[in-house]
């Protein structure tokens, strides 16, 4: 890990200004540092593009979880499909986050019902539905550093 990946806001700063999506911005602020299966900036940014408003914007498990069990996965995983280890870490990010904020599903979050109409997602925009996104990338960068180091 560098220190890039210590800094519990990296991640948020990426979605400011709108360079990254929540999933995005945890993906791509982990993902390139996880030694030698790091994976390059700009292919974390493809890679986690569409999970972003819990799944493409349908309101499922949170990005920024998404985001943070992609690097599980990539730090954790030897490629077989029930790593004890993935499992593990991801339950224990999954509960924590829970605890932490009552659900891991974007809908509950953010009190958004999903749908890809760019009509309603300008109206959830303006009125600041997404503005607790940032929080819980934050949260999220802070679990997964101390699961990762």
């Amino acid at each position: 890990m560098t220190d890039l990946s210590k800094n519990d806001c990296a991640a948020r700063e990426l979605m400011n200004g709108m360079k990254a999506s929540c999933s995005q911005a945890i993906f791509a602020t982990f993902g390139p540092y996880m030694g030698e299966k790091g994976v390059d900036v700009d292919t974390c940014m493809k890679i986690a593009s569409a999970f972003s408003g819990g799944i493409n914007l349908t309101g499922n498990v949170c990005g920024a979880l998404s985001g943070a069990l992609m690097a599980i996965g990539l730090e954790f995983s030897d490629g077989s499909p029930m790593n004890p280890k993935v499992a593990e870490v991801s339950t224990r990010l999954l509960e924590e986050f829970k605890a932490m904020h009552g659900s891991i599903l974007c809908q509950d979050l953010i009190k958004y019902d999903g749908g890809t109409d760019e009509v309603d997602m300008m109206k959830a925009f303006q009125s600041g539905q997404f503005d607790k996104c940032l929080r819980y990338v934050e949260d999220v960068a802070k679990l997964l550093t101390t699961y990762i180091e």
